[in-house]
Order: C-alpha cells, then structure tokens, then sequence
C-alpha cells in the first residue's frame, strides 16, 4: 500500500502543531509522530513519565544501535501493518530530527518535506506563553533546550533538526500571526505540492 507522505520539521514552538492540524482538518490527513515509538520504547522498559531529555537519550541510542534512519523505518513499518484500518491513505509524518529519518522517507514515492521555522525570541515567547510542563521556563534553558534539538553540539546520531530543515522541499518561516502563516503554507502548498484545494 502506497501512501501521499509528508514531512514536518522545525525547531521547538516553530508552529509545526498548527500545519499538522491544518493538513488534518483541510485535506483529510492522518498523523503519525516518531516520538510516539520512542514512548513505547520507553514503556518497555518501565518507565511511564516521559521528558524531553529521555525520550531524545532513547532516541539517540536506537539511531546508534540500528542506523540513523530507524525512527522512521519503524513508522512505516507499522502504518503498512495498519494500512486496513486506517481512514485515509494520506499521513503526516511528526517529529522528525535526524537526517537519516529524511533519508529513509525519501525512499517513499512522493514524500514530500515541509520546514517551518521561526525567530528564536519569538519561540522562546511562545514556549512561555502555552506553558507545557516538559518546556524550558527561562532564556538560558530555553537555548540549551533549542540548541540540542536543532544539533548544535549533537553527533550524527542525535537530534538534527537544523540539517533536516535544510533537506526540505519547502520552508516556511512563521514569525507572524495565525493569518500570516496560513497564507504563506497555501501558497507553498499550492506552488509545490498538488494537494492544494483552495481553502
């Protein structure tokens, strides 16, 4: 079974929760998160409270033990053992933050990769204002936070984002409001990728 794939990747509080819920509700996605393998990971080994930190560690250490690309193997492993009971055959793919996930995706006809990225100070109040318990709550933790995630001091089986983004088919930056970024997903969508309807 074939699926219409795309990708989202961006920085911490870059707006990715938004596309994803847009392509959700507007185009008929479904999506999968690859950290939602990294919760099962951990379940298995008895622990049940998830942070930011472990479930990166176990990330870490399955890109180290099986490849780079692991995260996503497993998820399309398991949306084709799911392809019958799925309601739809089009599926965002979340929580992508090594180059050799985009890698791996690439092997799937048509998968198609959106970056969104935003000014970190404009993160950094976003990250204050929607208050998860698991966010950074000051500027220092905050770039610490960020700057693993985007791979500043990461080797190449760690977090990645920043290279990730600069392997995307399109980037978006989301430094304005909810309008402002609509409009600048439509028109890329439109220009780029033919699943645009005019909505």
């Amino acid at each position: 079974m074939g699926f219409d794939l795309i990708g989202i990747v961006g920085p911490i509080a870059c707006g990715k929760g938004v596309i994803v819920d847009y392509l959700k509700q507007k185009h008929g996605y479904i999506s999968f998160s690859l950290s939602s393998i990294l919760h099962d990971e951990l379940k298995k080994q008895g622990i049940t409270v998830f942070t930011r930190t472990t479930l990166q560690d176990r990330g870490d250490e399955l890109r180290k033990k099986e490849g780079e690309g692991v995260l996503a193997k497993r998820a399309i492993e398991q949306l084709k053992a799911q392809s019958s009971k799925l309601k739809a055959e089009k599926i965002i793919i979340e929580g992508i933050r090594n180059q050799g996930e985009v890698a791996y995706l690439r092997t799937i006809p048509g998968f198609y990769l959106i970056a969104v990225d935003a000014k970190r100070e404009i993160r950094y109040q976003r990250v204050l204002s929607r208050g998860k318990p698991w966010d950074p709550k000051d500027w220092k933790t905050f770039l610490q936070v960020d700057g693993r995630d985007r791979g500043d001091t990461e080797t190449s089986n760690g977090q990645q984002v920043r290279k990730c983004m600069e392997l995307a088919d399109i980037r978006i930056e989301n430094n304005g409001n909810m309008s402002e970024l609509m409009n600048s997903l439509k028109k890329a969508l439109l220009s780029r990728h033919p699943l645009h309807t005019g909505r």
